[in-house]
């Protein structure tokens, strides 16, 4: 049977392990509890990973929209993501242009290298080259609001990837539930480590999606059902992203060798792709254990090879992309945007799901990421009426 896990099934997760925990206490001191409390936490935080480590191997099906307008020609679309150097990033930015040449788009590529002001000064070159359409990967608009504004006002369809909260609220968004993303990491993490976390979160100070989704997530639900949990919080920028002082590799390394309780580090893959660098360089790697978001290739084959790393949150970030896709046809054709938010299939993948993958299954994932499991490529292009 075809199973499609949303985040609505980690919400329940969710809801039964705070009923389930008995703990109290903000979770961030490492606070003593007694052994049943602790063992409560930890049953609970398993099964509300386990939703999430089950739907990796599952197959998806579509529960997405039943028709799309057929794709204008030619349509100039400008693609602003937050950084190229973003492994995430880069996969939906590239699904754009690839796709859209199918579709017979022009789609240009303005890397945003995660500053504000070279995003905005990207949206407003699109607006003043004649652009039919911008798509924004995780830029927050409220930094690029002047920008966006003239896109509104000039009635070109302009849409975000992984916002949540966009201004003007009028323009669409294409996500999942970024919250949910963190409680499920972090209900891992608690679980592996029988509710003795000692968590480093880098936290990015940039991305909306961050601070207000997988921050937010792990952190409420450490502090609500884990009073034996312990959390530091280092804070970082994009700007200082591959800086070898203050970036976020940098900043672990530091508290790592300044903090030798610390066993676990999390942030999103491309952060901690670099973090466990970092940490393999100064001869942590076997004391640590890493948690992302993304699932992108190279993080994937870290957790394949047993390395730091050892889960990701995974969703198919082409799938967004094509959706956001979906969503500017359907504006260029004076259409409403369908909402995706709850047609976009997650996972959480460790080296026992892998492990429990056919060996071309696993070099698939290593190589383009996870997929969904379901051949969405295909059926953008048949609602669009174009073959593949």
């Amino acid at each position: 049977m075809k199973r499609h896990f949303r985040m609505q099934a980690l919400a329940i997760a969710a809801a039964a392990v705070i009923v389930l925990s008995g703990c109290s206490g903000t979770g961030t001191g490492g606070a003593t509890v007694d052994a049943a409390s602790r063992a409560a936490t930890v049953a609970a935080a398993e099964k509300g990973a386990n939703v999430l480590l089950t739907a990796a191997a599952q197959d998806n099906e579509w529960t997405g929209p039943s028709d799309s307008p057929a794709p204008i020609d030619g349509l100039e679309v400008t693609v602003i993501p937050e950084q190229m150097a973003s492994t995430a990033s880069r996969l939906a930015a590239e699904t754009i242009r690839d796709q859209g040449a199918l579709i017979g788009w022009d789609v240009k590529i303005s890397d945003g290298q995660g500053k504000p002001d070279v995003q905005l000064n990207a949206v407003n070159t699109a607006v003043d080259e004649g652009a039919d359409a911008i798509i924004l990967i995780f830029v927050d608009t409220t930094r690029v609001q002047a920008g966006v504004q003239r896109a509104v006002d000039g009635d070109i369809p302009i849409i975000t990837i992984g916002s949540l909260k966009n201004t003007p609220d009028t323009v669409p968004d294409v996500s999942f539930d970024w919250y949910g993303s963190g409680q499920a990491i972090a209900q891992y993490m608690v679980w592996k480590s029988d509710a003795e976390l000692n968590l480093l979160q880098m936290k990015n100070t940039d991305l909306y999606v961050v601070v207000n989704g997988q921050f937010a997530g792990s952190q409420d639900w450490i502090e609500d059902n884990c009073a034996s949990c312990t959390v530091t919080v280092k804070e970082w920028s994009l700007a200082s992203f591959d800086d070898p002082t203050s970036g976020p590799a940098a900043q672990a390394s530091a508290a790592l060798q300044s903090d030798t309780s610390i066993d676990w580090v999390s942030c999103f893959d491309s952060c901690l792709f670099r973090v466990s660098q970092a940490v393999d360089r100064t001869g942590m790697t076997e004391r640590m254990s890493g948690a992302g978001y993304d699932c992108s290739p190279e993080n994937l084959a870290q957790i394949s090879e047993g390395g730091m790393q050892k889960v990701c949150f995974a969703d198919p970030r082409a799938w967004l992309a094509m959706a956001a896709m979906d969503n500017i046809n359907r504006m260029s054709n004076d259409e409403e945007p369908f909402d995706y938010t709850k047609s976009i299939p997650v996972a959480l993948f460790d080296k026992d799901v892998l492990d429990g993958l056919d060996a071309s299954k696993r070099e698939e994932l290593e190589t383009t990421g996870w997929q969904g499991n379901f051949d969405f490529r295909a059926k953008f292009l048949e609602l669009w009426g174009v073959e593949g």
